[in-house]
Parts: C-alpha cells; structure tokens; sequence
C-alpha cells in the first residue's frame, strides 16, 4: 500500500523549518521535472518530493538561531567560570544534519584545570619510532617531557563545575532540567530553543599528541548519577570528518544522514529514543564505500542505502566493521539484537519507498 506521502511531506516541512522561515527550496516545486542526464527526464511525484525533502537540511535560519541560543547559554556560564572553563560545540547542528526532534546544540563545557592523558599509549608510541615520522615524534616526546601530574581531584573539579552551572542557568531561565545524567537541560525563551550543557574535560590521545590538531582531541563527559567520567569520545574528529567527506560528494553524504533520520522519525515501529541513534546513523551512512555514491542522482541514493542496510542484516562478518565515524568502536558490539530489529524495519520502509518510486516510473539506482 502507498504511504500517505502528502501527510509525510507536510511532517517534514514542519519540522525542518518550525518558524516558516523564507527559505530557497532544493528544486522548483512549480516546474515538477528535472533532468537526470542528458537523455532522462524525472517528473517529480509524491514518493520523489518526499525523498528529496527528507534529504533537504534545515532552514538556515533556524539553525543561525540554535546557535545564538548556545552563544547566550554560553555568555552566562562564562560569567560565572571565567577562565575555568572552555566552551566548545557538538552534535548534529555542527554537521548540519540535524532534523529538529531533540535538542538543538550540545554546549560543552570543560575544564582547564586538567586534561585526561593516554599515559600507555604515549609510551608505546615512543618505545616504536620506526612507526612514526620526525614530526610526529617530536610532538610525543614533547608531550612526555612536559607532563606533570595533576594534583587535584579531576572529578572532584568537574562536579563543583556541574553543581555551579546548574545554580546559575536555573537563575536565569525558567525552563532548566539539572536531573540528567550527562547534561543540563535548558529552554531559551529568545530565541526559542532548547539547548543541552555537558560538563567534560579534554582528553589527550595519541592521535592528537601525534599532531597536535585540535580537533583529534577526545572529551570525556562528567556523569552526574555515577560521578564518574564516561569513556574518551572524539566528537570533533567525528565533525571534520562528515564534513569534508560530505564536500567532496557534493552534498550525498548528509542527504543519506538526514534521509535515514525522517525515515525513523516517520516510522511507527521505531521509538525515537531506540537503539539505533543519530551516532548510529551517521556512522553507517559513513561506512559506505564513496565511490558508490560519489556522482549519483539523489534518488539513486535510496538504493545505496538499501543495498548497505541489507548488506548489514544479512553478513555478520561486514557488519562487525562497521565502525564509529571517529572509528573508535564497532557500532554494533552492544545491544545488537534490538539494532538490527530496527534497521529490518528501516528496511522495509525504504523497500516500500522504491516500490512507490518504481510504480510510478521513477529512475532508481
């Protein structure tokens, strides 16, 4: 049975331009046709506009508002901290493939009193030369030599931190969650947005000692329920690399992102708070090999999914490759089981949707 794709399109609408934002559209809605190449002729139906709209990034306006928001959230932390505390951002908004459904910007803060050190990698890494250049070893024994222990109680640093940033935000706004386990939850009246504060310190791998780019620098996130610091993440990395990756494909590679997020976010057998997460999705979108969507069509770009989808239902052997974007851990050791339910039933969304496409004579791949 065909989806109901009017409804969808208009759910769509709603959520990727809420403030009904002016906005340039992906292609003319009036004139219903584009061509394809030089001999193929596409006249754009229903199932067509729903792709190309679950595709389509968020109005930039809103987004420009996001981050005004976290830029207020962040001006009253820096007040309070000062000098304590460095402000970054993470999540979907930095790669422009958020969909608006949870909250809008991760606002980290983190500590400058201390950083996390991979004590026993630094070691390794050095005790083999060979396997580095001259530049990266100098940048590893410089990172040796200099290394001093931190006296303080790290933990300690970030619960003070965690504890001062709730009073304060909770003064200012009306809207403020501090019961969360890594974050602090805060609604910003103007503009209005939701915005999350994770409280984190930096933490030095061999990656980044290596080069000392700053975007090879892990966080690991303070837990409030456990008091505890959560595994080292790399987020940054994780950034930058759908981001270039997304350039040199002009755009295919967030369109599949975005795509694969509506496409849960429509389906009534997926929660959204399920197994397979935003983290999930970029990263299978990313495992795909880039020369097989490097120059196709948007529509095209359904098969591709569907084709790695299944590919990843059906071999377990590829599926333990698919890796983190920061390629850090295997995406699908945990919880496995409930992940695959979900991707089969991702699948049979997407089946539905070539079906539709085909029905109606669409070129796919």
């Amino acid at each position: 049975m065909q989806k109901k794709y009017s409804e969808l399109i208009k759910g769509i609408n709603q959520r990727s331009n809420p403030d009904s934002y002016p906005r340039t559209v992906m292609f003319s809605e009036n004139k219903m046709s584009t061509k394809l190449n030089e001999n193929d002729i596409i006249e754009y139906s229903d199932v067509s506009i729903y792709v190309k709209k679950a595709m389509q990034g968020v109005a930039a306006e809103y987004t420009k508002n996001s981050k005004i928001a976290a830029n207020k959230v962040e001006a009253h932390l820096f007040k309070s901290h000062g000098k304590d505390v460095h402000f970054e951002r993470q999540g979907s908004v930095m790669t422009n493939t958020h969909i608006i459904k949870d909250s809008d910007v991760d606002l980290v803060q983190i500590t400058n009193k201390s950083k996390g050190v991979d004590h026993s990698g630094l070691k390794k890494a050095l005790e083999n030369p060979v396997l580095l250049n001259h530049t990266e070893f100098s940048n590893l024994k410089v990172h040796s030599d200099k290394f001093k222990k931190y006296e303080g109680n790290q933990v300690s640093d970030l619960r003070l931190i965690r504890e001062k940033s709730e009073n304060i935000l909770s003064t200012v706004y009306n809207d403020v969650d501090i019961n969360k386990e890594n974050s602090i939850y805060v609604k910003v009246s103007e503009p209005s947005r939701d915005v999350d504060v994770v409280t984190a310190t930096y933490y030095k791998g061999v990656e980044y000692m290596k080069t000392n780019h700053k975007h090879r620098r892990g966080i690991q996130i303070f837990n409030k329920k456990t008091d505890s610091l959560l595994e080292v993440d790399y987020p940054f990395w994780s950034i930058k690399r759908i981001n270039e990756r997304d350039l040199i494909s002009n755009g295919r590679l967030k369109n599949m992102i975005r795509f694969l997020k509506n496409l849960k976010y429509d389906c009534s057998n997926i929660d959204n708070k399920g197994a397979i997460r935003s983290f999930h999705i970029n990263a299978i979108c990313y495992n795909i090999k880039f020369h097989s969507y490097q120059y196709l069509h948007f529509l095209e770009l359904v098969s591709v999914l569907n084709l790695e989808i299944t590919k990843i239902l059906n071999d377990k052997s590829y599926r333990d490759t698919v890796m983190s974007v920061d390629g850090i851990e295997s995406i699908f050791k945990d919880n496995c089981d409930k992940k695959l339910e979900e991707l089969a039933f991702l699948r049979l969304e997407i089946d539905s949707i070539l079906s539709d496409l085909n029905n109606q004579n669409k070129l796919i791949g």
